[in-house]
């Protein structure tokens, strides 16, 4: 093959190059907004370089060639491999920026775990959906959800179990909802949808659908889960015209639905200032467990027989600052609903052993017993808890009676039965408190490793006067002699 041929060949090839790299100059110049210009010069200098190769290419063929021209011919050919390369790898650079821009934007719009829309997203989706409401005369609602029992799961089982049982929430909400609807996740516990064309009955249809699918359980890894949600409801444009509003009226209504235990709540305006106060109170209740501010007040168990006391009971008062005295009936369901529940039986527990401590030093010998909510014997470490709080003050465990409602029993009985074995197994006593009250099953009763049954006072203040409630006395006394349990009456107040 001669030096004519070759540098022709060399030629030819630059010139195939230099063509094959404008449509992916062509496609840069599209994506690249920034350095459109550059690209858009380049392209051209691409075409003006394919004319110069041809013109060479034809000299080649019209002359004999030198050593020089076919230098010439092979700097032309590497100089066309070049700017192939340099536009490969600027194509695949500004491709793989893009990707990783486009993953950066949905990270930054979804949710980490769960793979949802987060609160930004969320927000967008409102908009555009009042856009649309507003252009075709629709309806529009949004649902805030929050989850019922996620804290005592995820602090009694640990975080991975909650990160899993809020995945799974997420793909269990995904199936209850429209394919139009859009789902995400606000953060902690807290869901939200957006429905559109859809009105306050349509609404309350579809909150109720969700409740129902929430409260099947969850089986993770072999536990049996079971919560609850409270969802609240707002529309569009009854209940506010922009995406904040509509949100935070929401979420006033969910907080609404929570208190009433029921499922779903509409907004309400009067809840407004409930609201308000009920956050200021639960800063306030926070703050003063924290600076163990609360006092404890014992209410003495007397034995009629001989009218000695046999023990007493620890009760939690609180004294606000602000509003004086607010009474337990009202500050203990918002430690339950505010996520302090915890804190509050551990400051109780603490101060009860303390003063049965103090009591034992001074040659008084009561047993002193303590409330425990529902939630707490969701707990699994609480025994231990009690176990070394025991410890520390030197006590027998038969100098502290712990005392559960039989309401209690009723929520996960496999887990609160392991719990209430666990405390008795210590060798705390058990209590049943309100007993009458709760429609628990008498299975339940007989399996209860319980000492004592406390008579709810709603049967014993009107037992005299009400036939009816002294026959609800005497046959709750005669279960409790069969079982060989002690009775305690609660709220006598009558001389004889």
């Amino acid at each position: 093959m001669t030096l004519q041929t070759v540098s022709i060949l060399l030629v030819l090839a630059g010139t195939a190059l230099l063509i094959s790299s404008l449509y992916p100059v062509r496609t840069i110049c599209r994506n690249d907004d920034e350095h459109r210009a550059g690209w858009h010069t380049l392209f051209c200098l691409i075409h003006f370089f394919v004319v110069g190769y041809a013109t060479y290419c034809f000299f080649l063929f019209r002359t004999t060639i030198s050593l020089g021209d076919f230098v010439v011919a092979l700097i032309l050919f590497a100089g066309s491999i070049f700017v192939v390369i340099v536009v490969r790898m600027s194509g695949a650079t500004i491709a793989n920026v893009k990707r990783i821009a486009a993953l950066e934007r949905h990270n930054a719009l979804h949710d980490d775990l769960t793979d949802l829309p987060n609160r930004t997203l969320l927000h967008e989706q409102i908009k555009q959906a009042i856009l649309h409401a507003k252009r075709d005369f629709e309806p529009l609602a949004i649902l805030v959800m929050d989850l019922d029992r996620f804290k005592e799961i995820n602090d009694a089982l640990g975080h991975h179990y909650g990160d899993f049982l809020l995945q799974k929430v997420a793909v269990r909400l995904q199936t209850v909802i429209r394919e139009s609807d859009s789902l995400a996740r606000l953060g902690g516990d807290e869901f939200a949808v957006v429905l559109p064309s859809v009105d306050v009955d349509q609404a309350r249809i579809i909150a109720n659908k969700i409740a129902q699918a929430i409260q099947m359980p969850f089986m993770i890894e072999g536990h049996s889960l079971t919560i609850g949600i409270s969802i609240g409801i707002a529309l569009y444009p009854t209940h506010g015209q922009e995406s904040e509003t509509l949100l935070q009226h929401a979420d006033v209504a969910m907080y609404a639905a929570k208190s009433t235990e029921s499922h779903a709540a509409i907004y309400d305006a009067a809840q407004d200032q409930y609201t308000l106060n009920r956050l200021m109170l639960l800063a306030d209740l926070r703050e003063t467990i924290r600076k163990e501010q609360l006092t404890l007040h014992y209410q003495p168990k007397i034995v009629l027989k001989n009218n000695r006391i046999c023990g007493v009971e620890a009760l939690v008062r609180w004294r606000h600052h602000d509003l004086d005295f607010i009474p337990p009936d009202h500050f203990i369901p918002l430690a339950e609903q505010g996520g302090l529940i915890r804190p509050l039986t551990l400051y109780v527990l603490e101060c009860a052993v303390r003063q049965r401590a103090a009591w034992r030093d001074q040659g008084i010998d009561l047993t002193i017993s303590v409330n425990l909510s529902i939630k707490d014997l969701q707990d699994l470490t609480l025994p231990l808890h009690v176990k070394k709080l025991l410890a520390r003050w030197q006590l027998e465990p038969s100098d502290l009676m712990l005392e559960i409602t039989e309401s209690s029993m009723m929520l996960q009985p496999d887990r609160t039965f392991e719990v209430i074995s666990n405390l008795h197994a210590l060798g705390v006593q058990l209590s049943i408190d309100d007993f009458g009250t709760g429609y628990s099953s008498l299975s339940y009763l007989k399996q209860l490793p319980a000492e004592e049954i406390k008579i709810d006072k709603s049967f014993v203040i009107n037992m005299i006067k009400d036939e009816n409630d002294e026959v609800i006395v005497r046959a709750t006394i005669d279960l409790a002699k069969n079982l060989g349990l002690k009775v305690i009456a609660e709220g006598w107040k009558a001389p004889r």
